[in-house]
């Protein structure tokens, strides 16, 4: 006979020691901890419900914003991996051939509902970076698969 086996098992379960655990931190900073992921689960709910093209203008907004705090000096390989990052999960192309002064940014494969939206929503982003929409000016320009083209003006 060993001796665990002598022994009953412990009275306490794994509720048990998560609510005492609970009880002995402070009642704000569970507060404060509960808000926190309130903040983060509505956060992700927000991402979730976007539009295809509302996360275009934001991948293009936040791909600008790091063209316009590049140096002059990155080879056009650095470039590509910096901004193509924000379009993860999309048929992405960026051309740095004319960094610093533009870059491009190609989306294939869009469909004809995201052309239309994007089309509205992007035409022209202007703030810290300008970044226009090259082409496109009408409905009838969006197909069923369209290859739609950014400038990033830095």
């Amino acid at each position: 006979m060993s001796l665990i086996s002598l022994h009953a098992p412990l009275p306490v379960s794994i509720f048990q020691g998560v609510k005492s655990a609970l009880a002995r931190v402070p009642r704000g900073l569970r507060l404060l901890a509960a808000a926190g992921m309130l903040v983060a689960a509505g956060y992700q709910v927000w991402v979730a419900l976007q539009t295809p093209a509302q996360s275009i203008r934001y991948a293009l907004t936040a791909a600008g914003e790091d063209a316009a705090g590049m140096p002059w000096t990155r080879n056009g390989e650095e470039i590509r991996l910096a901004l193509a990052r924000h379009f993860a999960g999309r048929n992405a192309r960026v051309e740095p051939s004319r960094f610093p002064a533009e870059v491009a940014v190609v989306l294939d494969g869009l469909d004809r509902a995201t052309c239309l939206e994007a089309r509205t929503l992007t035409r022209r982003i202007e703030g810290n970076v300008v970044i226009a929409l090259d082409g496109y000016g009408s409905a009838t320009d969006c197909g069923e698969r369209n290859a739609m083209t950014w400038h990033i003006l830095p």
